[in-house]
């Protein structure tokens, strides 16, 4: 899988601006969060985690489990529980804390296998070690990087003074059509996603406003 300095030199030949004339390697890693955003939105990173419950109650909280974005479901000695009907939850700095209505909450002694989802890391970007995004989301990430950075060019030229009226527009031109190359690889990828949707998250593009 590619480091961020291999993702930077795809989406520079993309750009065609492998000398760095017009986007600076600040700008690029700003585009590829809000890409990458997105990406964890659309096609979040599953994960499972487990651990055994030290006391009863019907508030849980799993200090263990960082970077949670939401829960897709909680198995309970082959009890699967789905958010909203079997418990629900709240996150603080992406740590989850359940609350069981009624008498039916998790044992001391009981095993709980979390299956939650969390956001992708790229070496080396970010200060990550290591890398999560799989291979086949790399084109996505690619073209999703470069239309951001479009994006963010064009608001910077739109500012500076003596900018040539054509220069934002043109920006914006490519940056959409890139954007729609990122909306196609995702909706691709979405097509084989073995998970349901929380209440309230957002099944695509439209479901949100793009900043």
């Amino acid at each position: 899988m590619s480091k961020f300095a291999d993702l930077e030199t795809r989406v520079r030949a993309l750009l065609e601006d492998q000398d760095a004339r017009r986007f600076s390697t600040s700008l690029l890693a700003a585009a590829l969060r809000r890409a990458l955003d997105e990406i964890d939105n659309q096609l979040p990173n599953i994960s499972e985690w487990q651990v055994t419950v030290d006391a009863a109650g019907s508030d849980l909280a799993l200090t263990g489990l960082e970077g949670c974005r939401f829960i897709i479901d909680i198995t309970i000695e082959n009890r699967v529980l789905e958010p909203e009907t079997g418990f629900t939850y709240f996150l603080k700095n992406g740590v989850p804390t359940l609350h069981f209505a009624g008498n039916d909450f998790p044992q001391a002694g009981e095993m709980l296998l979390v299956r939650f989802a969390s956001g992708y890391t790229i070496e080396g970007f970010e200060g990550e070690e290591t890398n999560t995004l799989p291979a086949s989301f790399e084109s996505a990430l690619v073209n999703g990087t470069a239309a951001e950075a479009c994006f963010l060019r064009a608001g910077s030229l739109t500012e500076r003074y003596g900018t040539r009226p054509a220069d934002p527009g043109r920006l914006m031109e490519t940056g959409h059509l890139l954007r729609q190359t990122f909306i196609r690889n995702l909706s691709a990828l979405k097509a084989v996603q073995d998970f349901g949707f929380p209440p309230g998250f957002a099944l695509d593009f439209w479901d949100r406003r793009h900043p």
